[in-house]
């Protein structure tokens, strides 16, 4: 991976980097037949670029590269379609990683230099590299607007159009020609006003990964006080299932791992949480006194690990909470529903939420894949769904239906199909 530069370049000529620039920028497109939602059925496209020559590392948007079963292709200046492998996909961050075999990249290919050191200022000059509108290799020049902070994540607000095909692509810094941010969204009927992932909260992904590590994003148990839809680092309360020691304060605020750099942002704590698990230090401070409190991490979920299963047209997954103990509800859900299919004809809907197959729990799809391979293909299986109603009342909160499919079409799924 390509190091941070020491010290500011001379200004480059915006030619000759966009020239550079076209030798790492890649087209992808990425089709998905069991969508996990939001994404949908059918084929994304998007850009990329590459990180890593020496391992055919190519970075874009996970919503390019898709959080779904499927199959990804980049395509150089040729428009040769390429199979890649996806790497990584990230839980939080709108990011992936894709590997291009060796003997596909081009030789004349290069890599970006990333500025994993820099921070984006307000008024710096940038360009969006990339293809949009199927306008291959195509760039916007304009100005970082802003920096804003929405829910876990950060973004680099931009006034250089960005497109539907921009996605992915890189962020160039006009006085480094490093890479800045990852295009990433634009807002619909609003021209100038686009996001880009910074390429800060990249890198130490980027890194873990080169030094064997899962970096994907664990959570602290705890639920946050928001400032319109933003989190804070005030702690509203820890999760009931937390012990009493191992709570942090209600109202405390939390400035960072102990015996580290303090984190000015919410972005900057997940950050440095990366590649972390089991207990960690939190420097906390209520009332004009810091205190050191020891809570331990909940797990994330890795995207390239989850296994889904498809049965009779229907999609079931996993569901991820993070408070098993405080959310008593079975495991297994219905993501997505096939239209036409027998699933969708006996009146199964998507979230509707697995209680019982043949009478029995299952927590894992793994688990109900083997208990049905079982099963004699032509044997009809009792599905017992629980289905919302939205209403308060604990009572009648869920409803229950029978629904009855055959065993022999069921499927289990990963991330590579």
């Amino acid at each position: 991976m390509p190091q941070a530069s020491a010290q500011a370049q001379p200004t480059p000529d915006l030619g000759s980097m966009l020239q550079v620039a076209e030798k790492y920028t890649v087209k992808i497109r990425a089709t998905v037949n069991w969508p996990v939602p939001p994404e949908t059925f059918g084929t994304a496209r998007g850009t990329g670029f590459i990180i890593d020559k020496a391992r055919g590392w190519v970075l874009t948007n996970a919503h390019v590269a898709r959080r779904s079963p499927g199959i990804v292709e980049v395509a150089f200046t040729d428009e040769e379609w390429v199979e890649v492998e996806r790497v990584y996909i990230d839980n939080v961050l709108d990011i992936a990683i894709l590997k291009v075999p060796q003997d596909r990249l081009p030789e004349d290919a290069t890599e970006a230099r990333l500025g994993c050191e820099l921070s984006p200022r307000q008024g710096a000059g940038v360009v969006a590299y990339g293809h949009p509108a199927s306008l291959a290799f195509t760039a916007t020049r304009g100005i970082i607007s802003s920096v804003r902070i929405f829910g876990y994540e950060e973004y680099i607000q931009l006034d250089a159009q960005l497109n539907p095909g921009n996605s992915g692509g890189p962020l160039l810094d006009v006085s480094t020609a490093e890479v800045v941010g990852v295009n990433t969204a634009n807002m619909p009927g609003m021209p100038g006003l686009g996001f880009a992932t910074p390429i800060r909260h990249v890198c130490p992904i980027v890194n873990l990964i080169l030094d064997g590590k899962d970096p994907t994003q664990p959570q602290l148990p705890v639920y946050w006080v928001k400032t319109a839809r933003n989190e804070t680092l005030t702690v509203a309360r820890s999760f009931p299932s937390m012990p009493a020691g191992n709570a942090l304060p209600v109202g405390g605020l939390v400035l960072g791992i102990a015996g580290e750099k303090p984190v000015a942002s919410f972005p900057d704590l997940m950050t440095a949480l990366r590649g972390r698990s089991g207990d960690i230090a939190l420097s906390v401070r209520k009332d004009g006194a810091t205190s050191t409190i020891t809570v331990p991490l909940v797990p994330g979920q890795p995207v390239m690990s989850r296994r889904m299963l498809s049965l009779a047209g229907m999609l079931i997954v996993e569901r991820n909470a993070l408070d098993l103990d405080y959310r008593d509800e079975p495991r297994l859900r219905i993501e997505f529903v096939k239209q036409g299919e027998e699933a969708a004809r006996r009146g199964v809907f998507q979230w509707d939420q697995v209680e019982t197959v043949g009478g029995q729990a299952f927590n894992t799809v793994e688990s109900l894949h083997d208990w049905l391979a079982r099963r004699a293909p032509t044997e009809r299986i009792a599905f017992m769904l629980r289905r919302g109603t939205g209403i308060t009342s604990r009572r009648i909160s869920a409803e229950f239906y029978r629904i009855e499919v055959l065993a022999g079409d069921a499927r289990l799924l990963t991330m590579k199909d």
